[in-house]
This record gives structure tokens, C-alpha cells and sequence, in this order.
């Protein structure tokens, strides 16, 4: 009596055979590979000295800057010191990544691909920890509503509501996910990607280009112990310092092509531009920049990126009871002293022109007004009240009716500088 059945039996034999080989690019000959247009990763674009200089340059010293809260009530705005979320955003998250280093993580991810996650861990309505969660094991789902768009994260297989993921997201259109530098610039970076492995292959290689003369012709067995003997004397992985050339062949290098100068023109040129593709000067990293210089590249490279932290621990942080009255801030004021110097100098210019007072200047700078009931007037200044007619001069304390027949209409009786005569 047979045990199997004929189906169960080609069942069997089927599931004894081999599974089907997996493709792996890595596998793949240089040239072979080539022909595949395989993406550009973020990883691959810190390869670059450029775009890893810009990154950390911004991600360090957006990290670096403190967060501060404040309480605005009545018009007044004051520092708020002694709330728990200022210790999660400034040093110890709940996690095993202290607060500098995940703002610098996600600062990182939002530059390169656009987009930085933290979990917000809640115990009721308040924080318990803050955990970065690399952009790889995030998914979501795909709003349906081009309007009302709703969305649920996916992390490790478990859900989780879209309040409970805090993001900053570069160029979004749908407030789930965003576009980086490596996206946006993907044919330049991969251009200077591909230059730099032509380095690596030439300084790998010997790089010693050139083609050996002879007036007679060679056997082929001799060729190829000359492009050998020429191969090891020129690799880094041997250490031949001789070879021997048979009589009549002589070698001649042929030096430093224009293809090679102009790859190397380009990279100088393309490295300027990856730095202007994260708003950075390039004298700011080389150490010869300008005040002009620190000022744009703290304007159009570091505030993009605090402001978009500051709407992100604004809205995932605070309660919505709270959002009317606490706000955070990253202080850019000691990174930019230029600014200040000329924000200060355009309020001064306000205050003398008598258009803003000083409360109101404090108030803009984030200070308590003094509750200053008067309005600065110079002595010098006339007044004049169209409605009325009336104009006033402050140093002969009088009022002048302003019609054909002008008339006095007050003053000081004993102004000794008034007309004097019969």
C-alpha cells in the first residue's frame, strides 16, 4: 500500500528542491554593474567631503543651541524655566541617545532625505521620553483624502497614531514625508561619487598611465610578462621597484591628461556648489569668511532648519490647551551677532522716527514691556494736527491756527519769545 498519494508525492519532490537564488547586485562584474542605475543612498552621498562637511556643520550647531520655553499672557512674555519638557529637548531624551545627539540625528536625516522622526512616548498627557527612529523603519499609509489627509505610522510592524510620531519634514507636500538634498541633486552628487571612485581606482592601481615603443614586433609571451612585471611595479599591493625591458621596447608616460585636470577643476567647482545647496558659504568652513558671509549662511543654511524644530516641539510637545500661552524657542541670537546688530540698528532708527515705542521694541525681542505711558517727541519736531488745522511747536509751547489769517490760539503767557514789539 503506498504512503503517499500521487499529488502528495509531487508536493514532496517539489519542496525538496532548491529555492530560487536571490539577484545580488554585489555579485555583479564593475562593468556589469555599471549598466544598472542603481540609486544614490544617503549613505553613499557622506562619502562625498562636501556634503559631509555641510551636514555636520548644521546638524552640530543646530544640536548645540539651547531650547527655551516661554509663557506670553496680558501682552507679557516671560522664560519659563522649570518646565520637565526643557530637560528632554536639552539633555537626557529617556533614551540612549542624549538630547544633543538626536537633534543632531534628526537635523541629519532631514537635510539628506528629508525627513527626522522621534517617537514621542506619552504616559496620559504628559511626555515620558523622546526616542529618534531611523527614517528606514518608518512607514505609513497612504492618505486617501487629497484634502483632509490622515495617516498612520508603522514602525517594527506596530501602529501608531500620527500625533505620537514628531517630525520635521524638508519640501513636504503631505506633512508624512519629505525630500532631501540627495533626492533633489541626485545626477550632481552621483557625478562627484563617481569621481571619487575614479580616484580610488587610480591610487589603488598606481595610476601611472603610458604605452611602451618598439620598432619590432614582440611575442606575446613577452607582453605579458611586461604588463605584469608594469602592474606590480606600479600597485600599492607589491613592492617591485625594477623591471626589466626587453632590448628595443621603451616606455613613455604619458602624464596627467586634460581629462584628468578638468575632473579635477570640476571637483572644486562642484564642491562649492553642494556647500550652496545647503546655504553655506564656503569661506564659513575654510575659515575666511566675512561677516557677510557668517550672516547668509546663518539666514538661508541654520534657520530653516531651528525654525523647523521649533514648529515640530511646538506642535507634537505642547498640549493643545497650552499652545495659546508656551512656545519654544532655539535662542539664535549668540550664533547671529551680526543680526542683532543690525536689527538693533533698524529699532533705533523706529524710536527716533517716533513710529515704534521702546515697550514695543522690548515686546518684539521677547522682553517685558516697562509699561512706559509716554511717547518720545524731540523738541525739534512740529506737530501737526490735520483735522483742526492746528499746529504745534513743542520748544515755544504754542498752538497756531494754519489758515490765511494765522492765528495764536495758545501758549505760555510769560514765553518771552513771542512778539515783542508795539
Amino acid at each position: 500500500m503506498a504512503l503517499f498519494s500521487k499529488r502528495e508525492a509531487e508536493e514532496t519532490t517539489v519542496a525538496a528542491e532548491p529555492a530560487e537564488k536571490i539577484f545580488d547586485l554585489s555579485s555583479l562584474d564593475a562593468a556589469l554593474l555599471a549598466g544598472f542605475d542603481v540609486a544614490l543612498s544617503e549613505a553613499d552621498a557622506m562619502n562625498i567631503p562636501a556634503v559631509a562637511a555641510a551636514v555636520s556643520f548644521i546638524s552640530r550647531t543646530v544640536a548645540g543651541i539651547p531650547v527655551k520655553m516661554y509663557k506670553t499672557e496680558d501682552g507679557k512674555s516671560e522664560e519659563v524655566t522649570d518646565d520637565y519638557r526643557l530637560r528632554l529637548l536639552n539633555r537626557e531624551t529617556g533614551d540612549l541617545l542624549d538630547a544633543n545627539q538626536m537633534k543632531a540625528a534628526m537635523v541629519k536625516d532631514y537635510l539628506l532625505c528629508g525627513n527626522g522622526y522621534v517617537y514621542v512616548n506619552r504616559l496620559g498627557l504628559q511626555v515620558e521620553s523622546l526616542h529618534y527612529v531611523e527614517p528606514i523603519h518608518i512607514s505609513y499609509d497612504e492618505p486617501t483624502d487629497p484634502i483632509f489627509k490622515a495617516t498612520v505610522f508603522h514602525i517594527n510592524g506596530n501602529r501608531y497614531l500620527d500625533y505620537k510620531v514628531m517630525r520635521i519634514l524638508r519640501n513636504s507636500v503631505n506633512g508624512i514625508n519629505g525630500s532631501g538634498v540627495v533626492e533633489e541633486n541626485r545626477v550632481l552628487l552621483d557625478t562627484m561619487l563617481g569621481s571619487l571612485k575614479y580616484e580610488r581606482n587610480m591610487v589603488k592601481t598606481g595610476g601611472k598611465k603610458g604605452f611602451l615603443k618598439t620598432k619590432s614586433r614582440v611575442k606575446q609571451e613577452a607582453l605579458n610578462a611586461l604588463r605584469n612585471g608594469l602592474r606590480r611595479l606600479f600597485s600599492n599591493e607589491t613592492g617591485d621597484s625594477v623591471v626589466l625591458l626587453n632590448d628595443g621596447l621603451e616606455f613613455q608616460d604619458v602624464g596627467q591628461t586634460a581629462v584628468e585636470t578638468q575632473l579635477n577643476q570640476n571637483k572644486l567647482t562642484n564642491s562649492k556648489e553642494v556647500l550652496e545647496l545647503f546655504g553655506i558659504v564656503p569661506g564659513v568652513l575654510t575659515g575666511n569668511a566675512t561677516e557677510a558671509d557668517i550672516k547668509n549662511t546663518v539666514e538661508f543654511g541654520i534657520k530653516p532648519v531651528v525654525k523647523a524644530l521649533e514648529t515640530a516641539f511646538n506642535r507634537f510637545l505642547l498640549l493643545e490647551s497650552e499652545k495659546d500661552r508656551l512656545e519654544f524657542c532655539i535662542d539664535m541670537d549668540e550664533l547671529d551677532m551680526t543680526n542683532i546688530l543690525t536689527r538693533y540698528q533698524a529699532y533705533e532708527v523706529a524710536v527716533r522716527n517716533g513710529w515704534m515705542q521702546l515697550d514695543e521694541v522690548r515686546y518684539e525681542e521677547g522682553r517685558n514691556p516697562l509699561d512706559l505711558k509716554f511717547i518720545r517727541l524731540g523738541l525739534d519736531t512740529v506737530i501737526y494736527d490735520p483735522v483742526k488745522k492746528e499746529i504745534y511747536t513743542p520748544n515755544t509751547k504754542k498752538w497756531v491756527k494754519f489758515d490765511e489769517n494765522t492765528e495764536q490760539i495758545g501758549g505760555d503767557e510769560n514765553d518771552e519769545s513771542g512778539d515783542q514789539s508795539g
